[in-house]
């Protein structure tokens, strides 16, 4: 069981982080869905189909969170932390990553899930559509909506984004 927590941390993780936008709350539900995780083990129908089950464990643990707690998503930029402090450059990247998460979090959930399992986890269509429980073309034509939405949000950073120092 320690293994399968060591390989699938980061993509719960992320999932949990790009949901709430909240560092501390993310770390608690990661957990939690750790737990449901092993709880439920024995429900998965085999390797290939993991993936796709613990990221949709991990989508209901958030929507579950939000729904006992009543509260809306916002983005706190107190939360955007950077782990790797190194001089100038860090705070344009820190820079980078706020103007992307406060772009990510006036997206629907769909589309940041879409977003974050397509781009940030690397997972293949066929992966996505099945955590989703979409087709791979809805994926797909998902992914482009999203991506599209994003870009609208992003319209005025453009120099944030691409500074290199």
């Amino acid at each position: 069981m320690t293994r399968l927590i060591t390989i699938h941390k980061g993509l719960v993780f992320t999932i949990v982080l790009r949901m709430t936008n909240d560092y501390d709350l993310s770390q608690d539900l990661t957990q939690d869905a750790f737990i449901k995780v092993f709880m439920n083990i024995k429900r998965v129908k085999g390797a290939a189909h993991f993936k796709p089950w613990i990221c949709t464990i991990t989508r209901n643990v958030v929507r579950d969170h939000f729904r006992k707690a009543k509260r809306t998503q916002a983005i706190s930029f107190e939360n955007v932390k950077d782990f790797h402090v190194e001089g100038k450059s860090n705070i344009d990247s820190t820079r980078r990553r706020i103007v992307i998460q406060g772009a990510l979090a006036k997206l629907a959930e769909r589309d940041r899930m879409i977003l974050t399992l397509t781009y940030y986890e690397g997972l293949s269509l066929g992966e996505v559509a099945q955590a989703l429980k979409m087709s791979e073309n809805a994926v797909k034509v998902g992914v482009h909506r999203a991506r599209k939405r994003l870009r609208k949000y992003l319209e005025g950073y453009e120099h944030e984004l691409m500074s290199i120092h």
